[in-house]
């Protein structure tokens, strides 16, 4: 396959933020122009103007740059078949209907409106009332006459042979058939002259030689109506292939009860695009001997559709979780901290301890535990405020509900006070040194002062997490739990303590 003879696009419809679904379809048609050394041009189909809006361009543009998959042609970079937004390309849409009108392809049709698309994409069932209860094509030129002088605007409608079956040889597929009399009479253009799907693709795909089409698999219905148009047309229609729908965990369409389902909620919670790309790869396609991690060019070097498979790929969060926390094993500490702190603003800001070295001390400590980075602010929020915590009621039930827990608060308070330093090692020597004159294990002193200083049962070691805190936060932090268990503010308890 030469370079010159792929040529892909990946055309949203900027109704939205990109969609994991949408960036699989970006990504393999990415892949496919890579490996083939051919041209992976973005095209936005912005007509669908009543939930276009200009900030989800710019959305899906970020998205695909963090991603790291770029183009070679689009509306931001030019190109030899521009434009690359659907709506500016009217014209080839008009010059187009009117060669169907001229060869008799479409007829007006007077029906009621088209409704606006359900879909992205998809103007199936768009014109009210259905293809079979259309009667507009048997008109005579004295009825069209009289429903033009009505002011009725008319859409055009292509005329489909019902005796006509249509098979699309999809390379993913193999020959998907779709038997005659399914593909009733269908809209290409609608009353106020604004193309619909099938027909501005057909005309935008084959003016910007696009030689594939890779798209997901709910487009395979469109695809046998725009190899009729293609053919009515006399063009030679792009080589098809449709991707596996991509199902939740329990079998069903990803949708937004799922959870995050934009590529920019997987960015906003710290994963790294890198692991995303990696995750997004396997759904649906493997290089063949049961690799996972891969990097960026060891995709490029194995993608081929023969590797894509037909039934539906599983959104696995719990893979994509162990995928992230793997790549997290190689991220330095130094951009593992600038993005932590990034998060932080975004996730915690009421937070006052954001300093760098601050915030490397706890990246640092909690990275090895984490699957995002954002579960470094979540789980480590104490960390990043300098005032008391609140303890769960859980916390306080099972490390320092005890009569002895008070006491033992009062000694660690006086230790870790009167300790030379706040280093990991000062702060073990002291909790060490009095559970030794005690008598006692170290964990009786360990417990109550990891409720005091994170408010929780369990947490990362208690000597570091107390060193990063520091020893002013630590000691009121202390102080506050002491005046809780004692019913008192910890304003009453500095009173006793002065």
């Amino acid at each position: 396959m030469s370079a010159s003879s792929v040529r892909v696009r990946f055309a949203p419809s900027p109704t939205g933020f990109l969609h994991v679904g949408g960036a699989r379809t970006a990504l393999f048609n990415w892949l496919f122009a890579r490996h083939n050394g051919g041209v992976f041009v973005l095209r936005i189909e912005d007509t669908d103007s009543a939930r276009f809006k200009p900030e989800f361009v710019s959305g899906i543009y970020d998205a695909l740059r963090w991603l790291r998959i770029d183009w070679d042609e689009g509306p931001d970079v030019g190109g030899p078949h521009r434009p690359y937004i659907q709506s500016e390309r009217a014209s080839l849409h008009r010059q187009a209907a009117e060669r169907l009108r001229e060869d008799g392809r479409v007829y007006e049709c007077f029906c009621a409106k088209v409704a606006p698309e359900t879909a992205e994409g998809n103007d199936d069932d768009a014109e009210a009332p259905p293809p079979a209860m259309c009667r507009c094509a048997g008109l005579s030129e004295a009825e069209r006459e009289r429903l033009r002088a009505e002011s009725r605007g008319a859409a055009l409608r292509f005329r489909v042979d019902p005796l006509r079956a249509v098979t699309v040889a999809d390379m993913i597929r193999g020959d998907v058939t779709f038997p005659a009399g399914t593909i009733g009479d269908f809209v290409v253009v609608k009353s106020d002259g604004t193309p619909l799907y099938n027909f501005a693709a057909t005309v935008d795909d084959y003016t910007m030689d696009i030689t594939h089409v890779i798209r997901g698999e709910e487009h395979l219905a469109n695809t046998p109506k725009q190899l009729l148009l293609y053919e009515a047309l006399g063009w030679r229609p792009p080589a098809m292939a449709h991707l596996p729908i991509i199902l939740n965990e329990q079998r069903r369409k990803l949708s937004k009860r799922d959870g995050a389902t934009f590529v920019n909620d997987y960015q906003d919670l710290g994963y790294l695009p890198d692991a995303l790309v990696n995750f997004l790869a396997l759904l649906g396609w493997s290089p063949g001997d049961n690799r996972e991690l891969m990097t960026l060019e060891e995709m490029v070097r194995d993608f081929k559709l023969d590797g894509v498979v037909k039934h539906p790929a599983i959104f696995d969060i719990a893979k994509l979780g162990w995928m992230n926390k793997e790549y997290l094993k190689a991220l330095p500490l130094q951009a593992a901290t600038a993005r932590v702190g990034e998060l932080l603003l975004a996730r915690m800001p009421q937070a006052n301890r954001t300093d760098s070295a601050h915030v490397e001390r706890v990246t640092a400590l909690l990275l090895d535990r984490v699957r995002t980075l954002a579960e470094i602010v979540d789980l480590g929020s104490y960390f990043f405020m300098d005032g008391p915590v609140e303890p769960t009621p859980e916390a306080i039930e099972k490390h320092a509900a005890a009569p002895e827990s008070a006491e033992r608060l009062r000694s660690l308070r006086a230790a870790l006070a009167a300790a030379p330093g706040f280093s990991v090692e000062d702060v073990e020597a002291a909790i060490r040194g009095l559970a030794e004159r005690d008598g006692v294990k170290a964990a009786a002193y360990i417990h109550p002062l990891r409720v005091a200083l994170t408010g929780q049962a369990v947490s990362p070691g208690i000597f570091e997490v107390a060193s990063i805190i520091g020893r002013d936060v630590s000691l009121l932090r202390i102080d506050a739990l002491l005046a809780g268990l004692s019913g008192k503010t910890p304003m009453d308890k500095r009173v006793e303590q002065t």
